[in-house]
């Protein structure tokens, strides 16, 4: 009878060994997973008719800052008839995190007279890194997105 209890005991002790060491190994985890999380700089806005929008520039350098290995890629989906379909994909520890469209019309805009395309894939970068989540504490959409519409419903953007 002595002997089958110095087995539970000792069991018990090394169970109790093996939950310690299995909680010490998951609070380690976590520690790590807290210093390695991500966090999005302060980002810098612009006011458009009372709103604060960020703009693509300063989520290109906030991505750069949180992923230094990332990659922002685009491609032209449709190019015809003055009409530019682009799209944006971000990529993250070779994965797929985001991606993001925009489109744009030659000349329907002062600056799409000349730029339409450049301007489209902006766009498209900014909606990207929206959808990852930077730039976006009051809108996905882009400034020049913004402005444009403004402007195309007769408003002054500015």
């Amino acid at each position: 009878m002595d002997n089958l209890i110095n087995e539970l005991q000792d069991m018990t002790e090394e169970l109790r060994a093996d939950n310690d060491a299995a909680l010490a190994k998951q609070q380690q985890e976590e520690q790590q997973l807290m210093e390695n999380k991500v966090k999005t700089p302060k980002l810098k806005t612009v006011n458009i008719k009372g709103k604060d929008y960020v703009e693509v520039n300063e989520r290109i350098k906030a991505f750069r800052e949180m992923y230094a290995n990332g990659s922002i890629m685009t491609e032209i989906v449709s190019h015809e008839g003055g009409v530019c379909v682009m799209k944006a994909v971000i990529v993250v520890d070779g994965q797929i995190v985001s991606t993001g469209h925009a489109y744009e019309k030659e000349g329907s805009t002062f600056i799409n007279k000349t730029s339409y395309i450049e301007n489209c894939e902006t766009s498209a970068i900014g909606r990207a890194l929206g959808s990852l989540g930077i730039g976006i504490d009051t809108s996905v959409a882009s400034v020049e997105e913004v402005a444009n519409a403004i402007k195309q419903q007769g408003g002054d953007p500015f």
